[in-house]
């Protein structure tokens, strides 16, 4: 009995290795555990990178769509500036070709003169003083309806002539410049950009002849 009590002890090692089996179920558990944190960091890495990327990419995107619209309204802006140039161009050029119309038209031959009207005669000197003397007072006439703006002398020194920038008919090559046949056709119809106004329903044929004779006798 002796022999059965001390030898028993010695003989039974089933509990180190169950000891042995727990620890190491332990430290798989623990190394399960670690591998599962990891790989869940991992993961919640990997979906911020992505929320990363997708937020770059969004911004990328916000930054292309400012820079074309920017883009598309500098184009539009350079567009209007254009159109607008033109149109202010084919304004100005329509402008200029109304008045060179307007003084070509001017300085045409009328095309319905009074029946009366005398014509110059192109067979002696266009002089004024060389003609014979009129039955109308030419002086007479331009005293009324002239002098106010072209002055006495016809020099054009008077309140209406400075504000209108009136011819001085006293420059030498005045009369070469102005026949008399012109000056009658500007008394008749009046002259185009000026203030001057047509008198041919104000006087007779033969009134014009006149007081453009005397007028054209005061010029150089």
């Amino acid at each position: 009995m002796l022999c059965l009590s001390v030898l028993a002890p010695a003989c039974d090692d089933t509990k180190p290795a169950a000891k042995a089996a727990t620890a190491e179920t332990k430290v798989d558990a623990e190394l399960a555990d670690a591998k599962a944190a990891d790989e869940a960091k991992a993961a919640d890495e990997a979906k911020a990178a992505d929320a990363a990327k997708a937020a770059d990419e969004a911004k990328a995107a916000d930054e292309a769509k400012a820079a074309d619209e920017t883009k598309a309204a500098d184009a539009a802006k350079a567009a209007d500036a254009a159109k607008a140039a033109d149109e202010a161009k084919a304004a100005d050029d329509a402008k200029a070709a109304d008045a060179k119309a307007a003084d070509a038209k001017a300085a045409e031959k009328p095309s319905n003169p009074k029946p009366n009207m005398k014509k110059p005669d192109t067979t002696k000197p266009d002089d004024a003083k060389a003609e014979p003397a009129s039955t109308v007072d030419g002086k007479a006439l331009y005293g009324k309806k002239c002098k106010n703006c072209h002055n006495d002398n016809g020099d054009g020194k008077t309140k209406i002539g400075a504000e209108n920038d009136i011819e001085d008919w006293n420059v030498a090559g005045w009369k070469t410049k102005w026949t008399q046949q012109k000056i009658e056709e500007i008394v008749l119809n009046g002259k185009s950009g000026s203030k001057m106004k047509p008198f041919k329903d104000k006087l007779t044929a033969d009134e014009i002849v006149a007081v453009s004779k005397y007028a054209r006798s005061l010029g150089k």
